[in-house]
């Protein structure tokens, strides 16, 4: 009887145990974390390199009737909310900023007006993830963005603007931690040939 008694605590205790269990919630270290903001610095953006082109390939395209000089860049600043449906999965829309400020000139003194051309690009891209290799602190992915680059270029003391087609390609991505994260990113875009910069994810 004794035995009997004992055993039917013990598988009570049990019952109860695994019951609590199931409705104790999970720590929040453990949950699946949905939001992520980041904030990234792009090194050369498409906009830049076709400037660059244009400080090289313009002059001699034009004998000499055109050229832009002095020109200064400021690299991509970009942010970004993303939707996280899985670990693989994500979906999102990259907000950025950059620009460069120069000269434009010519060769032949009569045509050099040396007028101030400065550049200003805000673009808007809805973005595509994918982490083809994941790991609890560390994955691997791969990311496409299309959207609209919006121009305000300056040449003397009028403004002109316009609107373009912006996209971004990273092929790849490298991303350590979890709810703080670092990242690095190669592609070709708007937003950078190299991107650094940080995620919080709630």
């Amino acid at each position: 009887m004794k035995t009997s008694l004992f055993l039917l605590a013990i598988g009570l205790f049990s019952c109860l145990s695994a019951s609590k269990a199931q409705n104790t919630p999970l720590p929040s270290e453990t949950k699946f974390l949905r939001h992520e903001v980041s904030v990234s610095y792009g090194f050369l953006p498409n906009t830049d390199a076709g400037s660059i082109a244009e400080e090289w390939l313009f002059p001699v395209a034009s004998f000499g009737v055109y050229k832009r000089e002095s020109t200064h860049y400021y690299g991509a600043l970009n942010v970004s909310y993303t939707y996280r449906f899985n670990r693989k999965i994500s979906l999102g829309v990259v907000g950025g900023l950059t620009g460069n400020k120069g000269r434009q000139g010519s060769f032949y003194e009569q045509l050099d007006t040396k007028l101030k051309d400065n550049r200003t690009y805000l673009y808007v891209l809805p973005t595509f993830r994918y982490h083809w290799f994941a790991r609890p602190n560390f994955s691997l992915y791969s990311s496409v963005g299309l959207g609209a680059n919006f121009l305000f270029n300056t040449i003397g003391n009028e403004t002109y603007r316009k609107t373009e087609l912006a996209y971004q390609v990273s092929f790849l991505g490298i991303e350590y931690g979890k709810r703080f994260a670092i990242f690095t990113e190669f592609g070709i875009g708007h937003a950078g040939a190299i991107l650094l910069g940080g995620r919080y994810r709630f």
